[in-house]
């Protein structure tokens, strides 16, 4: 199969080529090591010694104090100022003696440039905090997600979108410009459709998205979550219950896209509320699980304070909870918290292109008003809604208004659905077709 761009590109090579240490974070299998050795591509006579601390016999020397005697042996030559050298790391945060020894070969050799750090994990806070913590003003991090809607379209078509939707989002496009841009997608609509209903119904890992067949995809997420417990999971000394923390990831995919209810969770697992709280700590430090909280400005007593929780890849929701097809997840009504979960993807791959401070919200008042996903990104403020279904509801437009009214900052609101694309310029609301938030 051919390679498929992805949208990260552009950032996170300006920052391989730059001076300092790069760390790559995602979960296991979104394409994390594919992107590296693409860009490693790019200079065919580099020397690149590349480590992995999921490797017993790696870590083990890491451990004992040895990472640049492990890296010269790679490389089978020293360290100078005319040999610049790619040591590329994967599942960093598995050895927490890296990191140190990074920061003395890095401030040794910076000078030279004659070492490039690359270092990918999989679980966020252990590779935030040991980087951050040893490695202070040194380090870029970036994070990379499953595959998007623009991305899968190349992945499986080989097609490109030229600009993205979110451009037009960032530009409060006027009309004309919207209508133009819907006039260029056209020609793609089809395979659009096609592309946005798999992510759907089986999430944006590239592999399970170049297989065929829902036996073979099925086979390849039970592997998957298999090689996540006993790899990921077991190695933790935060968790000693297996059984227990499967059972949350059970409970996790059955609420996305809920308000958090621990009570309810504590009663079903029948465990303390700090294992709880533990154990869900793991999940969202390994990247499989993510909170979105209340969007709050100076009206704290008005609105809901429980985060929504969301297990982030369709496709596991989809084995987990054994249903993959999509006429049934519409008919279940199960439908509405795949399209969260679509949209949550597709809007923090926007988020992360950039360097600006961001960060995703959801907004509902204690009188049940709400608002679907509010995006801040420095001072401009995007609230969106989505919805599965083809026809506008009244209901949701009605929200969209009052979080006008509530937050003066905004300026456009988007409503995405399965519906025609419309403007309506008077009270500024964006309607978009699901197929075209790429």
């Amino acid at each position: 199969m051919h390679y498929s761009h992805r949208l990260l590109e552009s950032a996170l090579f300006t920052a391989f080529e730059g001076p300092f240490i790069t760390g790559l974070l995602g979960s296991r299998r979104v394409g994390k090591s594919t992107l590296i050795q693409h860009f490693l591509k790019r200079f065919p006579q580099s020397t690149v010694a590349e480590l992995n601390m999921d490797k017993m016999a790696e870590r083990a020397e890491v451990q004992a104090g040895r990472l640049e005697d492990l890296i010269l042996t790679t490389i089978k030559s020293p360290l100078s100022p005319n040999l610049r050298v790619w040591v590329f790391i994967d599942e960093a945060q598995k050895c927490p003696e890296l990191f140190e020894q990074i920061k003395v070969l890095y401030d040794q050799y910076k000078d030279q440039n004659a070492i490039k750090f690359i270092l990918t994990g999989s679980a966020r806070l252990e590779l935030h905090r040991l980087s951050t913590e040893s490695l202070a003003g040194r380090i870029q991090l970036f994070h990379l997600s499953a595959f998007g809607l623009t991305e899968t379209l190349q992945l499986k078509w080989n097609l490109t979108i030229k600009e993205s939707i979110f451009n037009l989002i960032e530009s409060a496009a006027n009309e004309e410009t919207w209508q133009e841009y819907m006039v260029s997608l056209k020609p793609l609509r089809h395979d659009l459709i096609s592309s946005q209903q798999e992510l759907l119904v089986w999430g944006g890992l590239p592999e399970v998205l170049s297989l065929q067949q829902t036996d073979a995809r099925l086979n390849y997420l039970g592997s998957y979550l298999q090689t996540y417990l006993e790899r990921d999971v077991l190695s933790s000394a935060a968790i000693s219950d297996l059984i227990l923390y499967r059972q949350l990831m059970d409970i996790v995919s059955e609420q996305t896209g809920s308000i958090r209810d621990d009570s309810r969770i504590v009663q079903a697992l029948s465990c303390h509320r700090e294992t709880l709280h533990k154990y869900r700590r793991y999940l969202e430090a390994s990247l499989m699980y993510k909170e979105v909280y209340p969007y709050i400005n100076s009206n704290l007593k008005r609105l809901v304070k429980s985060p929504k929780g969301y297990l982030i890849n369709n496709g596991l929701i989809a084995y987990l909870q054994g249903m993959n097809d999509l006429e049934l997840l519409v008919k279940s009504g199960k439908i509405g918290a795949r399209a969260e979960n679509w949209l949550l993807n597709e809007l923090t791959i926007w988020l992360s292109q950039s360097p600006v401070r961001s960060e995703i919200y959801y907004w509902r008042t204690a009188t049940g008003v709400e608002v679907d996903f509010v995006v801040k990104k420095g001072a401009a403020i995007y609230p969106f809604e989505i919805t599965y279904t083809s026809h506008i509801e009244k209901k949701k437009i009605r929200n969209l208004l009052a979080f006008k009214e509530y937050e003066p900052l905004v300026d456009y609101c988007y409503y995405i659905y399965n519906g025609d694309f419309a403007f309506d310029a008077e009270q500024k609301i964006v309607f978009i077709p699901m197929w075209a938030v790429c």
